[in-house]
């Protein structure tokens, strides 16, 4: 896996899913759980093929981006991927590239951070 790059890690920062998924978990301490059943259900990709969502590496994942583009439960999904540190598959409407940046900094900003 490569390294993750300063800019990339700045670019993060100030990326909107991010910040809308920091902001959903300040409102949600003690009441999340990753895997609460109620949201994860609404999911637009909760019918997918699995391939879809978890394509291998350097395979398109645009089917998997534009499934979650409308998807209602996009920023509890992305704040999941996050305190999971999951780097793996297309979550709340990120690429696991992108996410890898988004992890590094959900620590700093995220106190409640599983693991941190």
């Amino acid at each position: 896996m490569r390294r993750i790059r300063p800019e990339e890690v700045a670019r993060a920062r100030k990326d909107p899913r991010l910040l809308d998924a920091a902001e959903y978990r300040s409102g949600t301490p003690g009441a999340y759980r990753m895997s609460a059943d109620d949201w994860l259900r609404r999911g637009n990709c909760a019918e997918a093929e699995p391939d879809v969502m978890y394509p291998e590496p350097r395979e398109p994942i645009d089917e998997a981006l534009a499934m979650c583009a409308s998807c209602p439960v996009r920023t509890p999904c992305l704040v999941r991927a996050l305190e999971a540190r999951d780097r793996h598959g297309v979550w709340g409407a990120t690429a696991p590239r992108e996410r890898r940046a988004m992890i590094e900094v959900w620590k700093d900003i995220n106190p409640l951070a599983v693991g941190a």
